[in-house]
């Protein structure tokens, strides 16, 4: 049903005459590739953001508060990156 309700959003979306939710109207060929560049990053982190956010850091995890700090740092310097340094000022 999950699968089916992201597939629903995207048709939604389609049909109302914009881009596919969460796309940026990328076409397909962009999407299917960001698709497997988040399976690699699950795969090489050994698990989902989220997991280690919730349930790593509930068991206090060591690998799971690394991976969160790496995920977290990383999310602030490309934010800061993109608003400071690429937009000029």
């Amino acid at each position: 049903m999950f699968v089916a309700g992201l597939l629903a959003a995207a048709l939604v979306g389609r049909a109302l005459g914009g881009a596919a939710p969460g796309t940026l109207g990328l076409g397909w060929p962009m999407i299917v590739v960001a698709g497997f560049l988040v399976g690699f990053g699950t795969q090489l982190g050994s698990g989902c953001t989220s997991g280690h956010g919730v349930c790593g850091l509930g068991n206090l995890s060591l690998r799971s508060l690394v991976a969160v700090a790496t995920f977290m740092g990383t999310g602030a310097l490309t934010v800061f990156m993109v608003r400071h340094v690429l937009a000029g000022g």
